[in-house]
C-alpha cells in the first residue's frame, strides 16, 4: 500500500551532499511530493514548483514518440535528471559540480523502488 506521508521520506533518501532535491510530480508539473536539502539557502516549495513546472515542460516537448526513458538537463547552476516512474514523473537534481552518471545512478535507483508501487496507483 502507498501511503502519502512516506514519500517525502523515500525521497529524502535520495539526497546526499551533492543532491539538492528530488521531486515526484505529474506531467503537467504539478508535485506530488518534493524533498531538498536542508542547506538549499530559497524557500523549498517555491523551488521546487518551479523545478518541476519547467523540467515537465521540457519532458513533454522532447517526449513526442513516448520512448525517452531519462533526460539529461545541463543548466549554470546545476543538473537535472529526469524520468519516467508509472504515470509520473521523478527528477533528481544537484549542482554543477556532480557528474551525470552518479545523478542518473541515483535516479535509476529511486525509479527501480518506486515503479512497483506506484504502478498500482491508477490515477492520481
Amino acid at each position: 500500500m502507498l501511503r502519502s506521508k512516506i514519500l517525502p521520506q523515500v525521497l529524502t533518501q535520495a539526497i546526499s551532499a551533492d543532491i539538492k532535491g528530488v521531486l515526484l510530480m505529474k506531467e503537467d508539473g504539478s508535485l506530488i511530493a518534493c524533498s531538498e536539502s536542508q542547506n538549499n539557502n530559497s524557500t523549498e516549495h517555491n523551488t521546487s514548483k518551479v523545478i518541476s513546472a519547467i523540467t515537465s515542460n521540457i519532458w513533454t516537448s522532447y517526449n513526442r514518440t513516448k520512448d525517452l526513458q531519462y533526460q539529461l538537463i545541463d543548466c549554470e547552476e546545476g543538473k537535472f535528471v529526469v524520468t519516467k516512474v508509472a504515470s509520473l514523473l521523478l527528477c533528481v537534481y544537484s549542482d554543477a559540480t556532480i557528474e551525470f552518471g552518479l545523478l542518473k545512478s541515483k535516479a535509476q535507483k529511486l525509479r527501480e523502488y518506486l515503479q512497483e508501487p506506484l504502478s498500482k496507483v491508477e490515477t492520481i
